[in-house]
């Protein structure tokens, strides 16, 4: 449990016509060195001439738009956030946004645990601007409601933002091209061979420099790394339910060489194949 404010009506901004009190939340210490956590946030109806502009504010803010069109200027991109998008935005960098017309919208000023990670994983591909999903829908409002409890629990409220990070960050499969599924398959067959990502560029039709941001940006990898984690993911198998060899394993998952397949997978699992074996083994690590 922790404390939560609500100010009372105060002289609003100018072009706030409607809403709710602002609410307040109070993180405890655990939550904000472990959780997301919200500081405020609430519920406005605006219009013309309602403006906020701020070079520097220590926190991130979600912003689900209800109703009407809602106005950003961010770095150097400029948005008009529709019914139905969420706006995710890094305050510590100079930011504009504004209503020109009537617009309702829902917003949580909120950080903690890995928000800068998210917003540093979003933003390069997707941007500030989301599309809506009906699990966002229930969320936000979920989160808001916690927010205006007088007991309302940081793990819940953890929870409720954690939950909407992740969604932003799914991928919708039916919005991926054909282009890029086809790539993915054709390396899930070929994982084994040497290829680079002109052959996969090719197998998609498409030029390799646009093939590698389009994918990128709908799986959220480059195809270097996703044909790694294939060929990874083969390699885990092969550890465990086989007795082929480091060499033999290296050679049948794509691998140039066995040192090539040693330094890999320790880069990424933090041991070697061999001690991954070993941990498997019957008396191995986990007896």
């Amino acid at each position: 449990m922790n404390n939560y404010t609500r100010l009372e009506p105060i002289p609003r901004e100018s072009g706030i016509v409607d809403g709710d009190t602002i609410y307040f939340h109070s993180p405890s210490a655990f939550a904000r060195e472990h959780l997301y956590y919200p500081h405020f946030g609430g519920l406005y109806t605006c219009q013309f001439p309602y403006r906020v502009k701020r070079d520097y504010c220590d926190t991130f803010l979600l912003t689900r738009i209800i109703k009407g069109s809602f106005h950003i200027r961010f770095l150097d991109q400029y948005i008009t956030a529709r019914e139905g998008n969420i706006v995710f935005l890094d305050c510590k960098k100079k930011h504009v946004y504004w209503a020109e017309d009537p617009v309702t919208f829902q917003w949580v000023h909120f950080d903690g645990c890995a928000t800068q990670a998210y917003f540093d994983y979003l933003f390069p591909v997707r941007g500030v601007c989301f599309p809506d999903k009906a699990e966002l829908f229930f969320h936000f409002n979920s989160l808001l409601d916690e927010l205006k409890s007088e007991l309302s629990d940081d793990h819940r409220l953890s929870f409720l933002l954690h939950s909407i990070l992740g969604l932003l960050a799914m991928n919708d499969k039916k919005q991926i091209p054909a282009s890029v599924t086809a790539a993915i398959r054709f390396m899930t067959s070929h994982f084994q061979e040497d290829l680079h990502v002109d052959d996969i560029a090719a197998a998609s039709a498409l030029n390799p420099q646009y093939f590698s941001r389009l994918f990128k940006k709908h799986t959220g990898q480059p195809p270097h790394q996703y044909l790694l984690s294939l060929r990874m993911k083969r390699a885990k198998s092969l550890l465990i339910e086989s007795a082929l060899s480091v060499n033999e394993i290296a050679n049948e998952c794509g691998f140039t060489s066995s040192t090539h397949f040693i330094r890999s997978f320790k880069a990424e699992n933090g041991i070697t194949p061999h001690i991954f074996r070993k941990y498997f083994e019957p008396g191995g690590f986990r007896s």
